[in-house]
């Protein structure tokens, strides 16, 4: 009997032993599978450009604009650019087609003096006569004092350019070279009664 408790003891350490060897191997496995996971690595797949590669260039899609509609709910609105609108100013040219040029006053609303600068008698008197027949409002013919002048001189009031060019016209002198302005010391005209246009009688004209 003492054999066969032996026997049984030993086998009894023998399963015993097994079982730690077993548990062993199986922590063992374990542990392994915790350091080194098969399944959970991810592979990138995405390679890094190079250089002299072409990198395709994303398009952005077009975002609609989001807003809120009458009925309270959440919808998709499409936002309008409208250019500002210019509105040409008229024109103010009056040199156009159909605009009319200004015109010189009325003869009867312009005075003219005449004054003699020649040795011809009677010169300023007579030229002042042809302007009454113009409809000229005529101040007294006088003489203008000093040398006598070659050529007739025209000279206007401010205000008055446009009537001293008709009367130049009239006389068929130049506009541009014999009209000028009213000089300010007019002490060569007798009995000056300041006229809208002076007519300073020459030798060219005078008859």
């Amino acid at each position: 009997m003492n054999s066969q408790a032996g026997e049984s003891n030993s086998g009894a350490a023998v399963r015993g032993l097994l079982l730690v060897l077993v548990a062993v191997v199986v922590g063992v496995l374990l542990l392994r599978s915790v350091d080194d996971p098969d399944d959970t690595t991810a592979t990138d797949t995405t390679s890094a450009a190079e250089p002299g590669d072409t990198v395709p260039t994303a398009t952005e899609a077009p975002t609609a604009a989001t807003g809120v509609s009458d009925a309270g709910g959440t919808g998709s609105v499409t936002v309008t650019t409208v250019a500002p609108t210019v509105t040409a100013e008229p024109s103010t040219d009056t040199t156009s087609a159909g605009a009319e040029p200004f015109q010189p006053r009325p003869a009867s609303e312009v005075s003219v003096q005449v004054a003699n600068s020649t040795a011809v008698r009677g010169a300023a008197t007579r030229l002042t006569d042809r302007f009454k027949t113009l409809s000229y409002i005529t101040n007294t013919p006088t003489n203008y004092a000093g040398t006598p002048l070659d050529s007739t001189i025209i000279y206007y009031k401010p205000g008055a350019l446009l009537e001293a060019r008709a009367i130049a016209g009239v006389l068929e002198l130049d506009p541009d070279d014999d009209v000028r302005q009213m000089p300010a010391d007019t002490a060569a005209v007798q009995d000056f009664e300041s006229p809208d246009v002076l007519v300073a009688l020459g030798t060219d004209i005078a008859e």
